[in-house]
């Protein structure tokens, strides 16, 4: 265990150390490609920027590409530093610098590459920097600024006087080639927009050229410099960024060799001339490179909206909850602009963009809708984050929605805060809504006679109490139970005497008054609450009608059952209880079946026989 654990520790190590490894394999590399690099521009630099040597360069174009080789790469810039010291010194003996020009000017590059790279990681935190946005260019703009003032500092101090040159040719070059460096390649496509783009590219490419060269190689030029600024705004409004700088850099070439041929306006200006160049240059190169980041910057934006406009829209009509969209308005009316499928189904008919949403809501729950509407638009209007949540009736009272709402302020054209929108979450309640009331009549009623049950009666009795004392009236409470009901269970069955329940259940309703509540106890008990009764003489009315209604024989089956009742009456004012109220009723109703069948007893008083009575 212990050599297995040594040996991964040692594999680890190796994995670990791998990336150093290539670090420092691919860092003799990058030095020796940027000492080409900067080798063969500088060399080339008199041929390309019409100069005899860099003190008389209007833009070094090797610094710029020192500077963007080293920020591509921060993790081993110094070798670019050591490539660009390198290359410095090898150009400089090719163009024939002496040995003390050679050492300050190659070490001036060495450290503006140095100090620059550096400024560009430390503000990246030491991501590579790539041109695709307007911070990278920020962090570029920190570190060229930086690296060439420290080797101007440099070269002040060896040549007095040179700073001012060597710096804005430094910036220039810089300017003109290390943006073109760093722009992220482009995706190839082959698809017929791309070649337009190819074409237009090589169109702008050839119109730069023509139009510098008409300004820049005319023994005989007018005021017309500042043409070609024109193709360098059409490749910065058009092109990519890389391109657009390419056109630049094309009319830079062309600029500096004409001036330098004594051509075109600022030839035969000396320093004037080559400072006016400088500035036309420094502001086409400038406008171009912050115009297409710009361009660039809003593309990207318009296609980060439009997918994220496509994933709202998926996600809008795929919702499995039916989804609106709406403008409120302080009048409380609720402008549709967008439903989902889902939405429409729920309520069975389409629902037009631009009608009002209260007209789907149904009429007994409009007004809440429209009262609703118009404080979350108030609310909004005052700065305040809006919610609404309800459960509504819709279309002909049929369907139930159950309403989620958050508000918002959209922006308006000018900027300012315009009309109220609003996201509206939809579920349909319908089902539940009736489960619910199935559960509460289940709860609340005899599932065999639809009566009320003993809760709703209790319940009832209490409610009819609490009105009594308002009113000053009386409640009567009849507690029935029925005569010879065994009988027809044991003839006719469990069924018949189902039967003959509900019959007696009907005839009870059908007895009493309107208003009274006719409820099933349990067994062959029911119960009967009457409210708004003056005294005990008009309750015995209704336990007459009662035990009246009993007197006709039930049919059940080919059979013929006479079931009586009796019933026991108790008198009720506001301030009694209601469970005491029932149990002086139930009570009494033993008092009457003890005494005889058919019969009513009033609690605390007399047994009356009423079939004795109707005799």
């Amino acid at each position: 265990m212990i050599a297995q654990h040594r040996q991964g520790r040692t594999g680890d190590t190796a994995r670990a150390t791998a990336p150093s490894t290539r670090l420092r394999a691919g860092g003799p590399r990058l030095a020796i490609t940027t000492a080409v690099v900067v080798a063969v521009l500088s060399t080339l630099a008199p041929a390309l920027v019409g100069a005899s040597g860099p003190e008389e360069a209007l833009w070094w174009p090797a610094a710029g590409a020192a500077l963007a080789l080293a920020v591509r790469r921060p993790a081993r810039r110094w070798w670019c530093v050591a490539g660009t010291l390198v290359g410095t010194v090898a150009a400089s003996h090719l163009l024939d610098l002496d040995r003390t020009g050679t050492a300050v000017f190659a070490s001036a590059q060495a450290l503006q590459c140095g100090v620059g790279a550096a400024v560009v990681s430390a503000l990246g935190r030491g991501e590579p920097a790539r041109l695709r946005r307007g911070r990278d260019a920020w962090r570029l703009t920190a570190g060229t600024v930086a690296g060439v003032a420290a080797a101007a500092l440099l070269v002040q101090t060896a040549t007095p006087g040179a700073a001012v040159t060597y710096a804005l040719g430094q910036l220039l070059g810089i300017l003109l080639l290390a943006p073109l460096l760093l722009v992220p390649r482009a995706r190839r496509a082959g698809d017929r927009r791309s070649r337009a783009a190819v074409t237009e590219w090589a169109l702008v490419l050839a119109v730069s050229v023509g139009v510098s060269a008409a300004v820049f190689w005319n023994d005989s030029p007018g005021p017309w410099s500042f043409l070609v600024v024109v193709p360098a705004l059409w490749g910065a409004a058009r092109l990519g960024v890389g391109r657009a700088l390419s056109g630049q850099l094309a009319v830079a070439v062309v600029a500096t060799t004409g001036t330098a041929a004594q051509l075109g306006p600022y030839g035969g200006l000396g320093l004037p001339g080559s400072l006016a160049l400088q500035a036309l240059l420094f502001t086409s190169g400038a406008v171009a490179l912050v115009m297409s980041l710009v361009v660039r910057s809003r593309e990207r934006a318009v296609v980060i909206a439009g997918k994220r406009e496509e994933v709202f829209r998926r996600t809008f009509d795929d919702a499995l909850l039916g989804v609106a969209l709406l403008r409120l308005r302080p009048d409380g009316s609720a402008v549709v602009a967008r439903v989902n499928e889902r939405l429409q189904s729920m309520l069975g008919t389409d629902v037009a963009v631009g009608s009002d949403w209260s007209e789907q809501v149904h009429p007994d729950h409009r007004d809440v809708f429209v009262e609703a509407v118009a404080e979350m638009a108030l609310e909004v209007g005052e700065g305040r984050q809006a919610h609404w949540h309800a459960e509504l009736r819709h279309g002909d009272g049929q369907v139930w929605l159950e309403l989620a709402a958050a508000a918002w302020p959209t922006p308006g054209d000018d900027g300012r805060p315009g009309e109220v929108g609003a996201v509206v979450q939809v579920a349909d309640v319908t089902q539940r809504r009736l489960v619910q009331r199935r559960l509460r009549e289940a709860a609340l009623h005899d599932p065999l006679t639809g009566l009320p049950n003993r809760t709703l009666l209790e319940d009832r009795l209490r409610h009819a109490l609490s009105a009594a004392a308002r009113s000053g009236d009386r409640v009567a409470l009849l507690y029935c139970d029925l005569d010879d009901f065994k009988p027809v269970n044991d003839t006719g069955g469990h069924a018949a005497g189902d039967h003959v329940l509900i019959d007696v259940a009907a005839r009870l309703t059908a007895a009493v008054r309107p208003g009274d509540t006719v409820a099933r106890l349990g067994g062959d008990e029911f119960a009967v609450v009457c409210p708004d009764l003056p005294d005990e003489a008009a309750a015995r009315v209704v336990a007459e009608r009662v035990v009246a209604a009993m007197g006709a024989p039930f049919p059940v089956a080919g059979w013929e059952f006479r079931v009586g009742i009796s019933v026991g009456l108790a008198m009720a004012d506001a301030h009694q209880d209601a469970t005491r109220v029932l149990q002086q009723a139930d009570q009494a109703m033993y008092e009457a079946k003890g005494s005889g069948k058919g019969r009513v007893r009033s609690a605390g008083s007399r047994t009356i026989d009423l079939r004795t009575a109707r005799a």
